[in-house]
């Protein structure tokens, strides 16, 4: 004898076999030796459908929709009351889950545990898988983001530059003394390439791409032709190469698809983008905390390689006057003010 219910009249709906006329219905069962007999009967207590429990296709529980019954003829019994079936079925995986996704107490606290843990994982496992992405990145990976984001510039707004050959000679000269003044390692670790770009509407502008690709606009040495201006703006775009702080920009704003991505072998269309075009990367910006780490940077280095740091002050100062009414060159278009980081200069420089 089997130990289900016996359902006294659930209410419902059913579709006789082989018909779509839907009719107001119960289901009962009735003993039937080892296992229960199901009947529909409509309400003027006609036979629809009848079968065996274990020959029922019963359906899974879904939200709040229906129960589907289904006979072996195709008599089909449908009904709201999911406690009924679940008395009738027992305990089954999809039950469970059912009354798990209901809407209580424990799923506000699933919720609650949830964002907290996404929070962690931004405030910090974003900056760790980033520092593990970073020391499992090919170098020639890194060479081929600077050159598709140089292609990319090249592309969409920089021109040829218009400067002197005297004049980048000048500049080259105060940038090769800079990487001579770095650790060997460290020469050897990035290409370090100087490149000169007239880029209308940027201003003076110097940045740097995550291989040791550096770009610096012609406006820039017209407007500071000063070597220990030069310098001190030069040694800071070598801080954000050597801490790698275009790298980490890069993968903690991507962390999870290019992780996944690296180590499943599959680039995407992101990845991609990335490499190949550079677009993604030029739309970054670096953090205070890291500006401020590559002006210490600079502002140490050149005074290594021999130059007045205080020249990376006066690049603030005379950057701040001139664009005092107008929206900021992009390289200054950062989280800190320039008077921030000229105090900041001015403090760190006390203590050289």
């Amino acid at each position: 004898m089997s130990d289900a219910p016996q359902l006294r009249g659930l209410r419902g709906h059913a579709y006789a076999a082989r018909s779509s006329y839907r009719q107001p219905a119960r289901l009962l069962t009735r003993e039937g030796g080892e296992d229960l007999w199901v009947d529909i009967q409509n309400d003027e207590r006609a036979v629809l459908g009848s079968a065996y429990l274990s020959e029922l296709q019963i359906d899974p529980p879904l939200g709040t929709a229906p129960r589907k019954v289904t006979f072996p003829d195709g008599a089909v019994f449908e009904t709201s009351d999911h406690d009924a079936i679940e008395a009738l079925t027992g305990k089954t995986r999809g039950s469970m889950l059912h009354h798990y996704e209901g809407f209580n107490a424990r799923l506000i606290g699933v919720v609650a545990i949830c964002l907290a843990a996404a929070w962690v994982l931004w405030r910090y496992g974003l900056d760790i898988m980033a520092s593990v992405a970073i020391a499992f990145t090919p170098p020639a990976v890194i060479e081929q983001i600077d050159v598709g984001s140089m292609q990319t510039i090249d592309f969409t707004m920089a021109e040829p530059s218009k400067l002197s050959d005297e004049q980048k000679a000048d500049v080259e000269k105060i940038y090769h003394r800079l990487v001579q003044s770095l650790p060997q390692d460290v020469q050897e670790r990035h290409s370090f390439d100087l490149l000169f770009r007239d880029v209308p509407g940027m201003g003076p502008n110097a940045f740097a791409l995550p291989g040791g690709t550096m770009v610096m606009t012609d406006a820039f040495v017209n407007e500071f032709p000063e070597p220990d201006v030069m310098a001190g703006v030069l040694g800071h775009e070598i801080g954000h190469v050597v801490e790698e702080h275009g790298l980490r920009r890069l993968y903690r704003s991507l962390s999870t698809y290019i992780l996944i991505a690296f180590l499943a072998g599959d680039v995407g269309p992101i990845l991609e983008d990335v490499v190949l075009e550079g677009n993604v990367l030029l739309s970054l910006s670096f953090s205070r905390r890291q500006e401020t780490s590559a002006d210490e940077f600079g502002l140490t280095l050149s005074d290594e390689a021999g130059f007045d740091p205080a020249g990376l002050k006066v690049f603030f100062e005379k950057l701040s006057e001139k664009y005092a009414d107008q929206e900021p060159a992009q390289w200054t278009s950062t989280h800190p003010s320039s008077q921030e980081r000229v105090k900041a200069i001015d403090a760190f420089i006390d203590g050289l």
